[in-house]
């Protein structure tokens, strides 16, 4: 069999701007076996000169496909890589982010022998050189049942079902049907992950951190968004539709849905008080956001969310919220420079 036409498993990069990262992440893959791998590095219209670093790469080794595009953001990006790859399995990598160097073989090992819809592993985060956890004599691989799809919750509970970083799907499972909404720019790689979760039978949960996310602090996550609640509203109307198209509706999937959503709060209120509009407003805007029916109903039926905010939020005392928000804003703004020097 010739790996190239039909590759184990296609490794999708999506690049932009990371020239300073760019070598170390990658390298993070080739010190591992790729031979049965095809990495698809598709550069969005970098400035900087991360499609030279690319391309060496595309040089050194055989596996290499490298894709130059416009700039279109990376949801467009994504896609691409799902419409180019040919890989049994597909992964998607952050281009400024580091593998641990046993993945590629946990993730091999289980595809030989388990053949899952859905490979998922826990996540760190480093800021300046990852410390990568010893692997242990004896691994916990879990088996997560989802005959009646109570595999949506258990992830999102572990954290485990928001980043496409940290899972490898075999790829018809994804087919043409599930795409990664390039409307939205922050959080799109969640609702992604979630529809796959939704249409999986089998999923295999390593629980180990195999991926190392950089933190920088000047993602999309640091960045205001003036519309993330109407792009939040429509990514959830559009996952009620997809279950709906999907036959996979139940009481239990549309009750996860409300409560994820209500789950959001935190994010909401966050993004709210870098508005640059007067606090009048953001109270005003936060409390409209709050009288979604969705949210409503997450927070009303759900005994889970009984954090401080939470609480606030089922009160509407919006006020109360911004000021929580301000100051876990101060707060995590004076530790960074600390996090840095210690980790």
């Amino acid at each position: 069999m010739d790996m190239m036409k039909n590759p184990l498993l296609s490794i999708i990069v999506p690049v932009y701007n990371v020239e300073k990262y760019l070598r170390t992440s990658l390298d993070s893959i080739f010190v591992q076996d790729t031979d049965d791998c095809e990495i698809l590095l598709i550069n969005d219209g970098s400035k900087d000169g991360s499609l030279s670093v690319l391309r060496e790469y595309e040089k050194k080794y055989r596996n290499v496909r490298v894709i130059n595009k416009v700039n279109e953001g990376v949801s467009t990006t994504r896609n691409c890589g799902l419409d180019e790859c040919r890989g049994e399995y597909l992964y998607f990598m952050d281009a400024d982010d580091i593998l641990h160097p046993q993945l590629l073989s946990f993730l091999r090992k289980e595809i030989v022998e388990v053949y899952p819809d859905i490979i998922v592993w826990d996540f760190a985060t480093f800021y300046t050189n990852p410390k990568f956890v010893p692997i242990p004599s004896e691994v916990k691989i879990e088996d997560v049942q989802n005959e009646h799809k109570e595999a949506f919750n258990y992830l999102m509970a572990n954290g485990s079902a928001v980043s496409l970083c940290s899972k490898a799907i075999r790829r018809s499972r994804v087919g043409e049907i599930i795409r990664v909404d390039p409307t939205m720019t922050y959080g799109e790689d969640m609702f992604f992950c979630w529809k796959v979760i939704l249409m999986a039978d089998n999923i295999r949960y390593i629980r180990l951190p195999l991926y190392y996310y950089r933190q920088s602090g000047y993602g999309a996550t640091n960045r205001f968004h003036p519309d993330l609640y109407e792009h939040y509203r429509r990514a959830f109307d559009d996952i009620r539709l997809f279950v709906e198209q999907q036959g996979i509706v139940n009481v239990n999937i549309l009750a996860n849905i409300d409560y994820h959503f209500a789950c959001r709060i935190p994010a909401l209120t966050s993004m709210e008080i870098r508005a640059p509009y007067s606090i009048d407003k953001q109270v005003s805007h936060l409390q409209h956001v709050l009288q979604d029916e969705y949210i409503r109903r997450g927070l009303l039926s759900n005994s889970q969310l009984n954090g401080k905010l939470f609480t606030l939020a089922r009160n509407n005392e919006v006020s109360k919220m911004l000021k929580i928000a301000r100051l876990e804003a101060v707060k995590s703004k004076l530790l960074y420079p600390l996090k840095k020097i210690l980790k």
